[in-house]
């Protein structure tokens, strides 16, 4: 379970932190991993730097790209969104000599279409935004733009940054440093006063005497030194249809003017020195013969660091070279390999997070829920995921249903009022206009401030973001007459469509959508009349989706809010009704849970009168029987554990007696210790039957105990004593030996103050490999221990006796001891035991021996354990001396006695070739 939680919780946070990195990286998700260029969709201008690197202006003036002389990518900037759902565009840029560029950043109303402030902001070489360093807004109606603000024209020269600020009544100039910590704010350096009623569409130039700008109504003008303005195209004689109107204006190296004629299709350029000639530099022709198709819609130029003239179309860019040659188009970015393996990481990341999202989903649904929860938990996990698709569900079909019912309504809406368009432009008036020149004359002014009127006094969102176009149709040609877009002149033409034909030649209102880069438009257009009947225009209004969308989001938000509220609801009220309803078996459990523990007098009550007070009532007959049928197991447990101890079936891995087979064995590692009463059978001769019966229980029950309290366990007893094994740390096996004989003094005591002779015993003590098991036939089994550490044990018993010794300890047991330090003992060495292959290492444990005794034997230790050391390696002469030492001052000790006889014997007679330096006891 805690693994499982664990594992859980480590996958959310992995999960947390990959959605994290992914949120930052989200444009690289949209480009497919194996994709090794992008497509240009909406071009709008390109420059080039010193070092012939290459910055467009791209999806629909969202985003910068800057590509290196080979057309690899090297970052891009994208446009931001406002606190408001603004949109930003760039509409023009330059970059300096150090890397720095610099864009006019437009902020558009969320529909797309109203300019709300322009910003000159500048961009450190490696595309990090660096700092703004000029702000207009556009606060008021009057000061109303669409589409482009009054900023022209930002340009790089000698070190300096310039741009134009158009207003309306004059073009001002203004320049500040260009480069890497240039603070300084922009200041004012020319003023330009614009000839009456004339409109700055585009200007360019930056020294007083060399500033030409372009006006809405189709002119170019030269602003003189001394403050005049002189037009310089067309000029009175030049043969002009009044429709060549002159777009992306602007001056090249030797001050010559490049602009673009969409009326005739061609490129051209015009010396100011030789005003009456004007040059093709490109054409139909022209293009043609370089291979290469030109559409002539919504193309731009500008001249290139090499001298070049680069030439923007909304998909592809070309360059016309200083020769008069056309390179072919580039039409696409490519990625770096850097960008391309990061794109991959990011996709492996993904990927992965999906794999972590299936691993959470089967931690909860296939670990968790299979493990113990409470069954309330269960269901929160069960009703959140299907009460959040039923949401998601509901929600999409409300949606979509709203979304085709709104997509309905809006059609209908723009028909209404695109036929509105005849009450609010004057027919005769529109027919009356010929020529640019009719720009923000007063039929034009009228145009505008009807339909302001009609669509901009409504303040309600979904009455907001349309956009309005009048054109005029002439001989055949539909051209472009007012619309919202500052950046569209008046007599452009525009395309012929079915939808568009359907209305100049049958007088129908039609409606269409189309989808382009600058977003996806649901539109109608409906005829205008002049007052003879005749159609002389078309009025149009659209709505880009994008605003739809807004409103839809807006619903659908609203819709997910109320539903998630709904759901919020009802799962509060389902989790609330689980738990009342869960209660009493939450009691039952409790209750069970409690007979379970063995609290069997717990009683279940539950008054619900439903199935469950039912199973409550055969839980506490239940409990009954059990109480009744474990008490009569328990006694009889606690009575056999009388005969088979219980840490006998623990080591043979059983619960209880029940659990135990025929066979059942294991082997352990224990100490043995073997516990006998001294000279019994004489001194049972003297007893009757009853009284040896009496005597051995009493004795047993008061030397027993201390089996129990160091963890020993009795395996059986012998008659006159005992065999206890002991499974844990030696040291307790031996302070067991040690306090039973310090209890024989007190026992002893007792006895002769009753008149009864006092009692020995002796205590041997190995500690060896053993095996438990069971033992017999199916219908008589007894647990018993098979070791020949038994017989060794029993042995040592017997030699306590002839070697003067309480308790005897092999070497096995010293070796195991924790705390040595904690007993006294002494070295009885190798000693030779009859019906015993090898010698035996042992030790004379008198810790618990009579205080005379003990003193002494601790006294004569060392001359004890030196005179064995001398008998060990054959000095008999030395070990006979010392032993006599020891048995002057203990008389009583036999060890001694036993080894001084011996070394007498062989010193005075020698050893046999069999000796091996140990000591025979028989």
């Amino acid at each position: 379970m805690k693994k499982s939680i664990a594992a859980l919780l480590l996958v959310l946070l992995l999960l947390g932190v990959a959605g994290t990195y992914l949120g930052e990286n989200q444009e690289r998700i949209e480009l497919w991993p194996w994709k090794k260029s992008m497509p240009f969709d909406g071009l709008s201008k390109a420059i080039s730097d010193a070092q012939n690197n290459l910055f467009v202006i791209d999806n629909a003036k969202k985003t910068i790209h800057k590509l290196n002389p080979e057309g690899v990518l090297q970052f891009s900037i994208t446009s931001d969104t406002g606190k408001n759902g603004e949109v930003y565009r760039f509409n023009d840029m330059a970059v300096d000599t150090q890397g720095y560029l610099y864009t006019i950043r437009t902020l558009l109303d969320p529909y797309g279409i109203v300019v709300k402030s322009e910003q000159i902001v500048r961009y450190k070489p490696d595309g990090k935004f660096d700092r703004s360093l000029f702000t207009q807004e556009y606060s008021d109606s009057q000061s109303k733009r669409y589409r482009i603000g009054s900023l022209r024209n930002i340009q790089i020269h000698e070190g300096m940054v310039y741009f134009f600020n158009d207003e309306v009544s004059k073009l001002s100039l203004y320049q500040t440093p260009a480069g890497e910590g240039s603070t300084q704010e922009p200041t004012l350096t020319n003023t330009i006063m614009l000839p009456s009623n004339k409109y700055v569409a585009e200007a360019d130039g930056y020294k007083l005497g060399a500033i030409y700008y372009s006006t809405r109504s189709g002119e170019i003008y030269h602003a003189m030194a001394d403050g005049r303005s002189e037009q310089v195209y067309p000029l009175p004689g030049i043969d002009r249809t009044r429709r060549n109107f002159p777009e992306s204006m602007h001056l090249d190296e030797q001050g010559r003017l490049i602009f673009i004629d969409f009326n005739a299709r061609m490129i051209a350029r015009l010396d100011p020195k030789q005003p009456y000639v004007l040059e093709a530099l490109v054409d139909d022709e022209k293009a043609k013969a370089n291979h290469v198709e030109l559409a002539f819609d919504t193309t731009t130029s500008s001249v290139g660091s090499d001298g070049s003239l680069i030439i923007v179309e909304s998909a592809q860019i070309n360059r016309r070279l200083p020769d008069g040659t056309i390179t072919e188009p580039l039409v696409e970015a490519k990625f770096s390999s850097a960008e391309r393996k990061g794109t991959l990481f990011v996709w492996f990341i993904a990927v992965a997070s999906l794999l972590l999202v299936l691993l959470a989903f089967k931690l909860i649904y296939f670990d968790l829920l299979k493990r113990r929860l409470p069954l309330m938990v269960k269901q929160i996990f069960i009703l959140i995921p299907v009460i959040a698709l039923s949401m998601i569900l509901l929600s999409t079909v409300i949606y979509n249903s709203f979304s085709q019912k709104m997509e309905e309504e809006t059609f209908s809406e723009l028909i209404l009022l695109a036929k509105n368009g005849q009450n609010l432009v004057d027919g005769d008036k529109l027919e009356a206009m010929s020529s640019p020149l009719d720009y923000r004359g007063s039929a034009y002014q009228s145009f505008r401030k009807r339909i302001q009127a009609v669509f901009e006094n409504n303040v309600r969102d979904d009455n907001q973001g349309f956009y309005k176009a009048v054109y005029k149709y002439e001989d055949g040609v539909i051209y472009r007459i007012l619309e919202d877009d500052d950046g569209m002149h008046m007599f452009n033409p525009f395309q012929q469509t079915p939808e568009n034909q359907q209305v100049v030649l049958e007088g129908k209102t039609a409606t269409g959508q189309w989808e382009d880069f600058s977003g996806e438009w649901r539109y109608a257009i409906a005829p205008i009349y002049n007052s003879g009947g005749k159609i002389v225009g078309v009025f149009e209004t659209s709505k880009n989706l994008d605003g739809l969308l807004k409103h839809r989001q807006a619903v659908l938000h609203s819709i997910i809010r109320n539903i998630a509220y709904i759901s919020v609801g009802l799962l509060l009220v389902l989790v609330v009704m689980t738990y009342v309803l869960l209660s009493s078996i939450r009691k039952l459990r409790n209750s069970v849970g409690e007979i379970a523990k063995g609290n069997w007098d717990t009683v279940v009550t539950i008054h619900t009168r439903d199935e469950v007070s039912d199973l409550g009532d055969s839980v506490n007959l239940m409990a009954s029987r059990i109480r009744e049928y474990i008490t009569k197991v328990e006694n009889f447990s606690q009575s056999y554990y009388r005969f088979v101890p219980q840490q006998f079936l623990r080591f043979l891995n059983k619960e209880t007696i029940l659990d135990v087979e025929l066979g059942d064995q294991v082997e352990q590692r224990m100490s043995i210790l073997i516990f006998n009463i001294r000279a019994f059978f004489q001194m049972s001769k003297g007893l009757t039957p009853e009284e040896n019966f009496n005597f051995v229980n009493s004795f047993l029950k008061r030397f027993g105990p201390y089996v129990r309290k160091h963890e020993g366990l009795m395996n059986k007893y012998l008659g006159a004593g005992f065999m206890a094994l002991f499974p844990n740390q030696t040291d307790e096996a031996l302070m067991a030996c040690v306090e039973m004989r310090r209890e024989l003094e007190i026992y002893n005591g007792h006895r002769a103050n009753v008149g009864y002779k006092p009692v020995d015993f002796g205590i041997g003590l190995h500690k060896g490999p053993m095996r438990l098991g069971i033992i017999g036939e199916e219908q008589r089994l007894e647990g018993t221990v098979i070791s020949d550490g038994v017989n060794l044990a029993t042995m040592l018993e017997k030699m306590t006796e002839p070697l003067g010794a309480s308790i005897l300890i092999t070497d096995a047991v010293v070796q195991s001891l924790e705390r040595p330090a904690d007993f006294l003992y002494r070295d009885l060495g190798l000693i030779q035991i009859d019906g015993v292959k090898e010698p035996l290492h042992l030790f004379d444990v008198y810790q618990g021996d009579p205080e005379t005794i003990r003193v002494l034997k601790e006294k004569t230790k060392a001359l004890f354990e030196q005179a064995v050391t001398f008998y060990q390696v054959g000095r008999f002469y030395d070990a006979r001396e010392a032993f006599l030492m020891v048995i002057k001052q203990n008389r009583q000790d036999k060890a001694a006695q036993l080894y001084f006889y011996m070394c007498d014997e062989y010193f005075g007679q020698g050893t046999t070739g069999e000796w091996n330096g140990t000591l025979s006891v028989s």
